[in-house]
């Protein structure tokens, strides 16, 4: 294990192999959960103490885009790539009050375009202030600033909600933010920030091999992802996002 990073009287830990978590969209769970639970539904897998609740909030590191293939369902897919620090939910709970660990998890579908809005939203502000200031100085490297600074100034929460589709009920994640409000989120944001920053000079921690092992064949070449807001990020594992039956997955809905 690495050293972990203390600040302020808490500590959190950088794992060696990612913390990778799944967000089972499926209507037999609408849980993430962690490890292996192939063949359980919600309630198995619960009493295995494999899943990790209906929500988590987190400090974000870094999210990125990645094309992977997880068959039989997905192939040559976009999902994007989650990286923080759990500060509430099952996530947290399972750690000491005054500790946490970089995680990861990916979305997909109807999640991922909350995401994308919500990112979407943040480059709106960042024009809007752009100009304001007299639209001084390049815009695409303001913007790339200024909604990073909006990472580092609130948390991340990840909801499981239920809908209807053709098919049936599925849940997917609602995205929201809200401000940092405890001495503990304080210290969860600051440690994100420097987790990114050593991203940013080649010191890679929000990178996990068998998404880049994936990405490298599922595109049939040696590109690496792009990034959204915040870079870079490589990590997470197989999610089962708004996991409708085989018949609609191929339709590529």
């Amino acid at each position: 294990m690495e050293n972990p990073i203390i600040i302020d009287g808490f500590a959190f830990r950088i794992p060696t192999i990612p913390s990778r978590y799944r967000a089972n969209c499926s209507k037999e769970f609408g849980c993430f959960v962690t490890g292996d639970t192939k063949g359980m539904n919600s309630s198995k897998a619960e009493k295995a103490g494999l899943t990790r609740g209906e929500f988590v909030e987190m400090a974000i590191c870094a999210i990125a885009q990645k094309t992977l293939t997880f068959k039989p369902h997905y192939e040559n897919e976009q999902f994007t790539e989650i990286w923080g620090i759990p500060v509430a939910g099952g996530m947290k709970t399972h750690f000491h009050e005054k500790c946490s660990e970089l995680s990861t998890f990916l979305i997909h579908r109807q999640s991922q375009d909350k995401m994308k809005g919500l990112v979407e939203c943040f480059g709106r502000e960042a024009f809007n202030s752009w100009v304001a200031e007299g639209m001084q100085g390049d815009h695409s490297e303001y913007a790339l600033r200024k909604a990073s600074d909006a990472y580092f100034a609130n948390i991340f929460r990840f909801e499981m909600v239920q809908s209807e589709g053709n098919y049936g009920p599925y849940y997917y994640l609602a995205i929201t933010t809200r401000p940092i409000a405890t001495p503990f989120e304080e210290a969860a944001v600051k440690a994100a920030r420097m987790i990114f920053e050593d991203d940013q000079k080649g010191i890679v921690h929000c990178v996990d091999p068998r998404l880049i092992e994936n990405q490298l064949m599922s595109l049939g070449s040696a590109s690496s992802s792009s990034t959204l807001a915040i870079s870079p990020g490589n990590g997470s594992e197989v999610i089962e996002a708004e996991q409708q039956p085989v018949k609609q997955l191929n339709k590529g809905k």
